[in-house]
């Protein structure tokens, strides 16, 4: 019996269809508009960032401001409870504020005695302040610690 070789099946030829490549340099198709004829919108992205990109930087500016107003509260809170427990210890009123105004040095630091309670209170004023927000920031901060004066030991 001879051995018989099946013969592949005929090809047909096949098309596949190509899809259009854009060439590198293709301008936007212009928009048409009802009433309004042929417009193209080819600076739409460079105004949306004239008009974005300054309300941003605002934005951020006005963050970073916020943190060294958060950061100066911070240090008039430690600058009180510092003085107050100088003058609680029977520190010097001089040498209390001394301590309170390695904290804030520009700040204003009340001290009232009261019996066996002392009371500081820790003024300050921020450095700088944004040109059009004066109406909305805090003029001064102000920060309040109260204590027991230690009774005095022999």
């Amino acid at each position: 019996m001879p051995h018989h070789q099946a013969a592949p099946p005929p090809q047909t030829p096949t098309t596949q269809p190509t899809a259009p490549h854009p060439t590198p340099t293709a301008r936007p198709e212009p928009v048409v508009r009802a009433g309004r004829g042929v417009r193209s919108e080819s600076g739409a992205v460079t105004a949306e960032m004239a008009l974005a990109l300054p309300v941003l930087v605002s934005l951020l500016l006005l963050g970073i401001w916020s943190v060294g107003l958060v950061v100066l509260n911070i240090r008039c809170i430690d600058a009180a409870r510092d003085v107050a427990r100088a003058v609680a210890r029977g520190e010097s009123v001089d040498q209390a504020k001394a301590i309170g105004h390695r904290t804030v040095p520009a700040g204003t630091i009340v001290i009232h005695r009261d019996a066996s309670d002392i009371q500081v209170t820790v003024t300050a004023t921020p450095a700088h302040k944004p040109p059009l927000l004066d109406f909305l920031s805090p003029t001064r901060l102000t920060a309040t610690a109260t204590l027991q004066a230690e009774p005095d030991t022999p």
